[in-house]
């Protein structure tokens, strides 16, 4: 039953980045998934409850991806270069970014999706922050701005970046983790290097 649910949010995640919060429906996602719309109706109450879920589902399937990718990083800078290459090296890039795209226009307009995007922004955040503090205690890093600054600051690029990626403007995923790196070596007062390089701390 859990595999069958699994499948289902995993389906309706690809639904909601193709068609939007809106315009999905319980049949597209009884399709991708393979079961009967009887079978949806018996996890999701609802069709929006579903796509609720789905979104849940797939904030907690990347965040968890992030934190495993960094786990093991003995340095601040590192940490941050492996944080960005599971950002940017998601096999699904263009489909999670169109799926936050499109949750994010959602929640402009349904005050109940808000929570979802807010807890994104928050995982997100917590994350850069205690990359941050471990750079700042150690000394690798010397910020250019105020610490809480540089976290906006790399926080509003990553919406950025996810949003050109989502419309199809041209931005590769190598570009993209060449501009957050470069951005936040700046910001942090961490020596310019190449990200394929371990900084001279490792």
């Amino acid at each position: 039953m859990d595999e069958q649910r699994d499948r289902i949010l995993r389906a309706a995640a690809e639904v909601l980045a193709e068609r939007g919060f809106d315009a999905g429906r319980l049949r597209d996602v009884a399709t991708a998934s393979g079961v009967s719309i009887g079978a949806l109706q018996h996890h999701f109450e609802t069709r929006d409850a579903l796509f609720r879920e789905a979104f849940a589902w797939s904030i907690d399937d990347l965040t968890g991806r992030w934190r495993t990718a960094a786990a093991d990083a003995t340095s601040a800078w590192r940490r941050f270069d492996l944080l960005v290459t599971a950002l940017t090296g998601d096999p699904a890039l263009t489909r999670r970014c169109a799926t936050w795209t499109e949750f994010c226009a959602s929640a402009s307009r349904r005050e109940e999706l808000r929570d979802g995007v807010h807890r994104v922004h928050a995982e997100w955040q917590a994350l850069i922050r205690e990359i941050v503090r471990q750079g700042l205690d150690s000394g690798e890093f010397q910020p250019a701005v105020q610490a809480d600054l540089a976290i906006e600051s790399l926080m509003a690029l990553v919406d950025g970046c996810e949003m050109a990626v989502a419309s199809g403007s041209g931005l590769t995923a190598g570009r993209y983790a060449d501009v957050l790196l470069g951005t936040a070596r700046v910001l942090l007062g961490v020596r310019a290097r190449s990200h394929k390089e371990d900084p001279p701390w490792e």
